[in-house]
């Protein structure tokens, strides 16, 4: 029987803000300026910043164009980020980015409110980024950084870095029910509050959602979010916020399939060989930001993050054990303490405009994870069991010098690790105590040539963790992979621009890939890695109520130290595209979605392919009154039938003599369709 944990709770209370990603990512000659306006509560629209070709930036007026209506939906909207779901809907997502597949986060530093929401040295893999606890709606920025060019994003930043800022205050309150196939329901609620002093305002956010999904075996998924937000006006364009967020979700998973049983009859595409997967999990995020606004704020900001995390899958059947099969269960139970602190000084030097920023950052995991061999959800023997404390502590500082002809940027990073890892009484024997220095220096360079077009150099050294079971288990003298990364790019147009586009041409080199693999608690061992790719992205706005896009990344990831032939990353995306047409009248909405990732070795030889696919999605929304909204979302319009999530896995059924190595899939949805009704008032 499914248990399911109660969210945690809290009466610590940390401090304060998210650094001003606006100065970060400045143009030349164009500064971001809206954190530094008078008290008054005054909108400012500004051109998007950039200071590479591949940077994106995303406001609450390009969001309302989108489809947002889960945490999916978020992840779609960064340029060139692909998704694949394969345990029931309530795991984090398995993350493609950049020729990367990132599993679930372990190449891509994801932060909502500048706390962390990457779990390193995790119980089902490093980096692990479940952002079920967002509630889409109050979403109202979303920053995109590719490539590991800048010195305030650290661990985990190789493929790129995704940073919600959720809104402070809200102009409306809203009340949304869907309702549509496979049982699935869908409500959020949203209310301000009266004033609550001069420049002070609250708001409450809550979700319900639940959904038996489209596999054979019910789901059974169910989740609930809260979210509060107290926020201040403060000074010279001051402010303080503190928020907290609380989520709780349980589900079933049918897992992934083997081809061989779909073939042979035994089961069909949303079938499964054992429909116990599933788990349940928990978090609560406590935020508090400050920034003390004029022009060279001080920023700072604390998080207190309390985890739970529990997980049943069963990938090899009965390949370990013929009678009672292959369960495993992980669990992760966390805290986590967040704090980040930024100066921004602004001067000038003759005619260069000049900032300079410095910060730190100190985060501190507290964590029990273990792997335990199940069968049926029961403990049968534990395979690992570990208490890990782990601290990261960094520094950093960029130099921006900015002339009419050119911005430079010139930027370095200080990373120090500490692990301390002790066995418990039934585990494996690791343990041990571990430290690591790493610095990592960054230059970017942008100019521009003409009129709305900009050339861009981006380079940089990066790193993701590793696993601090993989750590002090190791003899090497350095078991944190390496990256360096550079990129060169060009960028024409401004988002009022009728035609805007950007390229990029960039290659990514890790020095390893080796990382820890929950599902098996061992570490896998691999080479020296490169990719190389193109980014390609197009908007094109014709008038004020069509907008077309495109984002499609072309990349190829080689193994350097294996034979050609023998030497593809497995699972790396060589294409992925995402195009969206989006209609807005003053009543009427609609945005048509096209997501398109083609085949891709599965192993290191490609003599197994997972399977790509083209999805197309819609989504509409008519106002029947000011306070009525019609909603209506369609996944897979075309009804495709696709493989959400591809492995080649070895495995044993039941009835087989030997183990068998071949695709395993998690299909993906047919076509689904929900309807709903939105108030407003």
């Amino acid at each position: 029987m499914q248990t399911r944990h109660s969210i945690g709770s809290f009466a610590l209370l940390l401090f304060v803000t998210e650094c001003c990603t606006g100065l970060l990512h400045a143009q030349p000659t164009q500064r971001d300026t809206s954190t530094q306006k008078a008290a008054a509560p005054v909108v400012v629209t500004t051109t998007r910043p950039f200071t590479a070709a591949s940077d994106s930036r995303f406001r609450a007026e390009d969001l309302r164009l989108l489809p947002r209506s889960s945490a999916q939906d978020l992840l779609r909207i960064v340029p060139g980020l692909v998704i694949a779901q394969h345990a029931g809907g309530g795991k984090a997502e398995q993350i493609f980015l950049r020729g990367f597949d990132c599993d679930h986060g372990t190449d891509v530093n994801v932060t909502v409110d500048d706390a962390p929401v990457n779990m390193i040295s995790h119980g089902h893999g490093q980096g692990y980024a479940d952002l079920h606890f967002i509630i889409p709606e109050l979403v109202d920025r979303i920053d995109v950084v590719k490539g590991p060019y800048y010195a305030r994003y650290g661990d985990l930043t190789t493929a790129g870095a995704v940073a919600f800022r959720t809104a402070d205050t809200l102009s409306e309150n809203l009340v949304r029910l869907e309702g549509g196939q496979f049982n699935t329901f869908r409500g959020v609620a949203l209310l301000r509050t009266s004033p609550l002093g001069s420049g002070v305002s609250a708001y409450f956010g809550g979700e319900l959602y639940g959904t038996d999904g489209y596999f054979r075996a019910a789901q059974d998924y169910r989740r609930q979010n809260l979210f509060g937000k107290v926020f201040a006006r403060m000074g010279d364009g001051g402010s303080f916020s503190a928020s907290i967020s609380g989520f709780s979700s349980g589900w079933n998973a049918s897992g992934q399939v083997p081809e061989r049983a779909v073939a042979a009859g035994e089961i069909d595409r949303f079938g499964a060989i054992d429909s116990l997967e599933g788990g349940v999990t928990s978090r609560t995020t406590t935020t508090l930001r400050y920034t003390s606004g004029g022009e060279s704020p001080l920023t700072l900001t604390a998080s207190l993050t309390d985890y739970r995390f529990r997980l049943f899958s069963d990938f090899t059947f009965f390949l370990r054990d013929s009678v009672r099969g292959d369960m495993i269960e992980q669990t992760d139970d966390r805290t986590v303490t967040a704090v980040r602190a930024q100066q921004q000084i602004s001067y000038g030097v003759g005619d260069a405009a000049m900032l300079t920023r410095v910060g730190a950052t100190l985060r501190n995991d507290d964590i029990a994870a273990a792997l335990y061999q199940d069968s049926a959800r029961t403990r049968l023997a534990t395979v690992r069991n570990n208490r890990i404390r782990e601290r990261q502590l960094g520094s950093y500082v960029e130099q921006e010098i900015e002339l009419p002809w050119i911005s430079v940027q010139l930027g370095a990073r200080a990373d120090y690790f500490t692990y301390d890892v002790e066995n418990a009484e039934d585990g494996d024997g690791i343990a041990g105590v571990r430290q690591q220095l790493l610095v990592s220096p960054k230059a970017n360079v942008a100019v521009p040539v003409m009129n709305d077009l900009t050339l861009f150099l981006n380079s940089g050294f990066g790193f993701h963790s590793n696993d601090a079971r993989v750590v002090v288990g190791s003899s090497a003298d350095s078991t944190i992979p390496r990256a360096f990364g550079a990129e060169f790019g060009a960028r024409y147009g401004t988002p009022n621009s009728v035609v805007s586009a950007a390229l990029a041409l960039w290659q990514l080199d890790l020095e390893s890939e080796q990382v820890y693999i929950g599902d098996e608690g061992t570490t896998e061992p691999s080479g020296r890695t490169r990719r190389r790719g193109i980014d390609v992205e197009v908007r094109v706005r014709p008038t004020d109520w069509l907008a077309f896009g495109v984002d499609a990344t072309f990349s190829q990831g080689r193994l350097r130290d294996e034979p050609e032939g023998a030497d593809f990353i497995p699972l790396a995306p060589s294409m992925t595209l995402v195009a969206n047409a989006a209609v807005r009248f003053t009543d009427l909405a609609v945005a048509l979605r096209l997501r398109v990732v083609d085949d891709r070795p599965a192993n290191e030889d490609n003599s197994v392919v997972a399977k790509g696919y083209g999805i197309l999605d819609l989504t509409a929304s008519y106002r029947v009154t000011p306070q009525i909204e019609l909603l209506l979302m369609a996944e897979n319009i075309l009804d495709a039938e696709w493989n959400e999530a591809q492995f080649d896995t070895e495995s044993r059924l039941r009835t087989e003599p030997g183990p068998v190595s071949e695709l395993h899939f998690t299909p993906g949805t047919p076509r689904s369709i929900r309807g709903g009704l939105a108030f407003h008032f």
